[in-house]
């Protein structure tokens, strides 16, 4: 009876959990019952993180810049995602990926989303859409301080200043009860409306409306501002009278490219010995 006491001890002691360290950090082996064993890491009780590893998620160039700058070595890499047409940018850096002389964990991860300014979002959503000269006066009232008559890229042509957008609005919310009958451009580069009063067929007036507007509007939060040219756009319905009314905005594509390209100039000179590739993140 003693030797088969011992024996039993021995197997059940051999089934207790212990604790194993592996290049330093412990693990947890418990029995699973069925004769094998389940390992748990038990990273959380070292003194000392064994390296850095995480994804740290970043809204400002500059703080990405600090951070790159702060963890970087010999591996550290950027990758660009930019797909201009669909307005999204993202930057991914691997702070511990590989290098030329050796392989990374790539487990430590800094992420930045450039974060589009409220008025880049307020023209590219607007951009487009159709409506009521209601929808299109109360949408260039909100942000008339976005107007901009001059393209810096082309001083010599002009564009309808802030007071010129305000006085279209009024005009376009005077007559948003009218029938408009006709569009026709006329020289100086306008289009003109006729229009009357519902239940008349004699012309009770004309509205003029300009065929182009400029805004300058910052597409990142902290970045430079950009000039776009906007086509303002009509349809009138031939058996209501209704006017149709909307603006298409020239190519934010690529005011967008020309931000980010912007961005990865800055990275490129402030953070050195460190590759960027475009890529998927």
């Amino acid at each position: 009876m003693t030797e088969q006491c011992n024996v039993q001890a021995a197997l059940a002691a051999a089934q207790k959990p212990f604790v194993q360290f592996i290049n330093g950090t412990p693990f947890l082996l418990l029995p699973a019952g069925d004769g094998s064993w389940k390992a748990e890491e038990q990273s959380k009780l070292r003194e000392t993180p064994l390296r850095k590893q995480g994804t740290t998620n970043i809204h400002q160039a500059d703080s990405f810049i600090s951070y790159v700058n702060l963890h970087k070595q010999a591996g550290t890499q950027i990758i660009v995602d930019a797909d201009y047409a669909a307005n999204r940018v993202k930057f991914k850096a691997i702070i511990n990926g590989d290098s030329a002389t050796g392989a990374g964990f790539a487990d430590h991860i800094a992420r930045f989303d450039p974060q589009t300014t409220v008025e880049w979002k307020n023209w590219t959503g607007m951009n487009g859409q159709k409506g009521d000269q209601t929808k299109l006066a109360t949408f260039l009232t909100d942000n008339i301080s976005n107007i901009a008559s001059t393209n810096p890229a082309d001083p010599t042509r002009q564009y309808p200043n802030a007071a010129d957008v305000l006085e279209f609005i009024t005009n376009l919310e005077m007559t948003s009860t009218v029938r408009y009958r006709s569009g026709t451009k006329v020289q100086n580069g306008q289009v003109q409306f006729e229009y009357v009063e519902e239940g008349s067929d004699q012309t009770k007036g004309k509205l003029q409306m300009f065929e182009r507007f400029g805004i300058g509007v910052v597409p990142y939060a902290g970045g430079q501002g950009y000039f776009i040219e906007a086509f303002l756009r009509f349809r009138i319905n031939r058996e209501s009278g209704a006017l149709t009314i909307w603006f298409d905005l020239h190519r934010p594509d690529q005011v967008l490219e020309a931000a980010t390209k912007a961005a990865i100039d800055q990275l490129k000179a402030e953070i050195t010995d460190c590759p960027i590739y475009f890529g998927t993140v």
